[in-house]
């Protein structure tokens, strides 16, 4: 008789995240378990990358700040070899108004979360969603490291828990990996991004505004390469260890506005005006995935050029129902 091949089973936290979304979708094809938890229903399909009605798929409607203690039971009754989370306050600019929304998930929940992991006895192991904005501004190209120079509230927010699962995993031998992507984009991305903005604004004939004319520099890489570095950490990733996601390519939000304007044939002049710098805005991120091309062979497949052709084909596909909702970011608390 041959035996079936045991289905891996892995919590999804912040399942309707962007990143999560590609992810899951991934896990599917691999005929992985996922559980999905997130705070907010299941994404309209226009944003959902996955198949939600899938036998491999289930959904809990929980949040991390008010959720932990069913978050725990869950995980107790699923045992999963593999829990990810992605749940965070993310955005950066918006960090500076109303700060202590950002500390109370990033830090304060994520950490009581964290430690009552140590409690359940389990085995699995916990992949920590990271950000390079920790490092603060990076002109140099640098590896994994634990010295930290945060420069926004979000970054700050940010630094506790990393610091924190170094302690537990130090301490308490939690298994943990932590991953630092560089500036991700691609089809399904939420339109207050820079590339589907971009995208949609010139689509829709509308003004778009560069932060202190888009000079920072930065690194895009594809949805598809992160997660198909993120698939790799979670199966050989090395407990305590940091993982880098990046390509090699840094370009201006200037230059790449621009990019886009010449795939799409439009005038930078006619798309473009300029706005204000944005509060401690870092000028530069520089990150080496070096450790990541070494030790397990990944490379990103997906050029710049490719990418925003596919987001302009998926903007294009369903613009009826994008030019219907709007694409400025929503803060939830």
């Amino acid at each position: 008789m041959v035996n079936k091949k045991i289905q891996k089973k892995i919590i999804v936290i912040g399942s309707n995240s962007f990143s999560a979304g590609s992810l899951i979708s991934f896990l599917l094809t691999k005929n992985a378990k996922v559980f999905g938890i997130s705070r907010s229903n299941i994404n309209k399909k226009n944003f959902l990358r996955f198949n939600s009605k899938s036998k491999n798929f289930k959904f809990f409607k929980y949040d991390l700040n008010k959720n932990i203690n069913e978050i725990l039971y869950l995980i107790k009754r699923i045992k999963p070899e593999i829990i990810i989370n992605y749940a965070s306050q993310s955005m950066v600019g918006q960090s500076w108004k109303n700060s202590s929304d950002w500390f109370y998930t990033n830090s304060y929940n994520t950490v009581k979360f964290y430690e009552a992991l140590t409690t359940i006895d389990l085995k699995f192991k916990l992949i920590h969603v990271s950000t390079p904005e920790i490092y603060g501004n990076l002109e140099k190209n640098i590896s994994e490291t634990k010295i930290y120079n945060p420069t926004t509230p979000y970054a700050v927010s940010r630094v506790t828990a990393d610091q924190y699962l170094d302690i537990l995993n130090r301490r308490k031998k939690i298994f943990y990996c932590s991953i630092r992507a560089s500036n991700v984009y691609g089809e399904y991305q939420r339109l207050y991004r820079i590339i589907p903005k971009t995208i949609f604004s010139i689509l829709k004939n509308q003004k778009l505004s560069l932060d202190g004319g888009g000079f920072s520099k930065r690194n895009f890489i594809h949805i598809d390469d992160v997660t198909a570095a993120t698939y790799k950490i979670m199966n050989k990733g090395k407990s305590g260890e940091i993982y880098h996601i990046s390509g090699s390519d840094i370009i201006s939000i200037r230059d790449l506005v621009k990019q886009i304007c010449k795939i799409m044939n439009y005038k930078f002049s006619k798309l473009v005006k300029i706005g204000p710098e944005r509060p401690g805005k870092d000028k530069f991120y520089n990150i080496s995935s070096k450790k990541l091309n070494d030790q397990m062979n990944w490379r990103p497949k997906i050029s710049l050029d490719k990418g925003i052709n596919r987001c302009i084909d998926w903007i294009k596909r369903d613009l009826k129902f994008f030019s219907e909702k709007d694409e400025n970011y929503i803060h939830k608390k």
